[in-house]
């Protein structure tokens, strides 16, 4: 988003560094940016309304105030805390107040206590999941990934032969991240991805590319929470991962078709031409224990280009709004998250007969 006589804005604001907060100031937002110790801070003053941000990432020591809190809440901005190694610590969403979120809820509830259902939601994740790493690839156009797409396929033609989905997880991960290590250049010294799922764990990214992939999936997994939450599900119960998987498992299923929008703003990032914008191996470096810790300016244009990946148009079938001839309509990937979500909410009210994905 660009503002007239101003610099141009994304809807993502990081802040990071110690000393950097957000407090409130003559009714205005104060966004106080200190994550170079040996300049000024960078301070921001928004009225909450023409705020340009819609996501504020905090990382490191700092403070928000319980009055710039409760004003983001009312105003349906998302705050996303992360620990100083890029992984969630928590989200803030408004709490909801309606009589469709109870139903929501509750129906959710039901249909948790459902195996059928349970298992008929399994597979719909798994297989939108297959589908957007074999769109992925395909985007891509290297010859390299013409095999494990072939392979993506052949497990995507046989899901519905398969008793439990899960199970056939591990395999199809490590056919699609085989392929994704051979996107990378090899200065970055990926070999694998060291951490498959958005698992809360103490095994650090120890590479540049696992830093920022755990940093995308944060804050993907944080528009994801905003969703659930808005429209009043429950985050802990989930239908493919089940509650002892830890963090979120509703948040979990509904992110897994989504992980291709940060797989590929990491690709972009390592391979694109302009080296002022592609991870510079200045911008990170290893501590004693091997862990990867990388700038500032690293971070805040790696989350401004996944900005720009969420709200990339892609053709969808959406019900709303006036029709085309063939049905489909240009539809933001990021608001593509949010029509599943409200999917999901009335196929477990009964609404919708099918969960499309």
């Amino acid at each position: 988003m660009t503002l007239k006589g101003q610099t141009n804005h994304y809807n993502v604001k990081f802040l990071k560094g110690y000393g950097h907060s957000i407090s409130v100031k003559d009714s205005k937002i104060i966004l106080k940016d200190c994550h170079d110790p040996f300049s000024e801070p960078i301070i921001e003053s928004w009225y909450v309304k023409n705020m340009p941000y819609e996501k504020l990432v905090l990382q490191g020591k700092g403070y928000i105030s319980t009055e710039a809190l409760s004003l983001l809440s009312e105003n349906n901005r998302n705050v996303i805390l992360l620990d100083n190694h890029g992984k969630p610590v928590t989200y803030l969403n408004p709490v909801m107040e309606s009589l469709t979120a109870t139903q929501y809820r509750m129906a959710q509830y039901d249909t948790f206590r459902n195996p059928e259902k349970c298992r008929y939601l399994s597979r719909q994740i798994v297989k939108a999941k297959l589908e957007s790493q074999i769109r992925f690839l395909k985007l891509i156009q290297r010859d390299e990934v013409k095999e494990a797409i072939s392979k993506l396929e052949s497990h995507l033609a046989d899901l519905n032969s398969i008793s439990t989905p899960i199970q056939n997880e591990a395999k199809t991960t490590h056919i699609y991240f085989r392929a994704f290590t051979r996107l990378i250049p090899e200065r970055y010294e990926f070999h694998s991805r060291n951490q498959s799922k958005m698992k809360i764990s103490k095994n650090q990214a120890t590479d540049v590319i696992n830093a920022l992939l755990n940093y995308g999936y944060a804050v993907l997994a944080g528009e994801i929470s905003k969703f659930i939450n808005g429209f009043g599900l429950d985050p802990y119960y989930g239908f493919y991962h089940k509650p002892h998987t830890g963090f979120q498992p509703l948040v979990y299923d509904v992110i897994e078709p989504f992980r291709w929008l940060v797989d590929y703003t990491v690709f972009k990032i390592a391979n694109i031409k302009d080296h002022t914008k592609r991870i510079r191996l200045d911008e990170f470096a290893h501590t004693r224990e091997g862990v990867i810790v990388m700038e500032y300016n690293l971070i805040r244009k790696f989350l401004e280009l996944l900005e720009r990946t969420f709200s990339q148009d892609r053709r969808y079938e959406f019900r709303h709004g006036a029709k085309t001839k063939d049905g489909l309509k240009n539809v933001q990937e990021i608001t593509i998250a949010k029509i599943m979500v409200q999917t999901l909410a009335e196929y477990c009210l009964g609404a919708q007969k099918e969960n499309r994905i």
